[in-house]
């Protein structure tokens, strides 16, 4: 009894030796849904990451009318901000500031005057959620003189938006996959059964229990699970290695992702073990129908 698991692992990598196509055809199939799984819960993590990171960065500016008193609006701002820093900037501040910023490209600026940009008031709100930037700036927008308000989350909104719903989507999206690939597994390995099947209907004549049979097929896909997952894994490490510096030459604030944000080791594990267990059910399925056929 205590060898006999790895007889039937003996039996099973045989098996696989003989039917290389049927094997490799299989740990394929695992490959590409796992990947796909990988990819989605890789960019889903990371996204909310930049979310999470972005709570960080706030600063919101009430941007006032021309003639608008910037002192009251400062007061008012300060007292709608409680406990947060408030800073009034006049326009020629603000077009010193960006003068500095565009560095070189500040000769664009020649001939504008101080009064291009408008009088601001910003708040800083570092820590701050992106629920309660937006309500904060909602309260903002009654600060007398206002007549817009800024967080910087033109980018942001359809990112939060594409968070919330992929978490709805996700239970359904993995059940999906994992079910149709389970299928396809199980017609794969069906050529496998089907190539046996005088090896099993002669154990079932010597008195060979279903468990006995099936054992070395359910190794077989529990196997091919394994190893498409494995490649799986290895392949979204190499796409995290190569993508993310590019991604953080392009975008700053992606440049504080790491592998731990993408493809932590719990999702690597989890990939491991779903692939694994959706070879064993694909296996399940085809030696199942092949058992009832003997």
């Amino acid at each position: 009894m205590i060898f006999r698991p790895l007889h039937f692992t003996r039996r099973a990598l045989e098996a696989m030796a003989r039917g290389p196509y049927v094997a490799f055809v299989g740990a394929a199939t695992i490959f590409v849904a796992v990947l796909a799984t990988g990819l989605f819960a890789a960019t889903l993590g990371g996204a909310e990451r930049l979310l999470a990171s972005w709570a960080g960065e706030v600063r919101i500016s009430v941007y006032l009318a021309p003639g608008a008193d910037l002192e009251r609006a400062r007061a008012a701002a300060t007292r709608v901000a409680e406990g947060r820093s408030v800073e009034a900037v006049p326009s020629e501040v603000a077009l010193s500031r960006l003068a500095e910023s565009l560095g070189d490209g500040a000769r664009v600026l020649d001939g504008v005057g101080p009064g291009a940009l408008p009088d601001a008031v910003e708040i800083a709100a570092p820590g701050i959620s992106l629920e309660g930037a937006r309500a904060l700036a909602a309260r903002l927008r009654e600060v007398p003189g206002a007549e817009d308000v800024d967080y910087g989350t033109a980018w942001l909104e359809p990112l939060e938006r594409f968070v919330r719903r992929a978490r709805t989507a996700a239970a359904f999206l993995f059940a999906a996959l994992a079910l149709a690939t389970a299928v396809l597994v199980s017609n794969t390995l069906r050529l496998a059964v089907f190539a046996r099947r005088e090896e099993i209907e002669i154990m079932k004549l010597v008195g060979a229990t279903d468990a006995f049979v099936a054992a070395p097929f359910l190794i077989e896909g529990v196997i091919q699970g394994a190893v498409g997952a494995g490649a799986a894994v290895l392949a979204l490490l190499g796409l995290h290695a190569i993508l993310l510096p590019r991604l953080g030459a392009a975008f700053a604030l992606a440049g504080r992702l790491t592998l731990a944000d993408t493809v932590p080791p719990a999702l690597a594990a989890a990939l491991l073990a779903g692939g694994a267990a959706v070879g064993l059910l694909g296996s399940a399925l085809s030696v199942a129908r092949a058992l009832r056929r003997t």
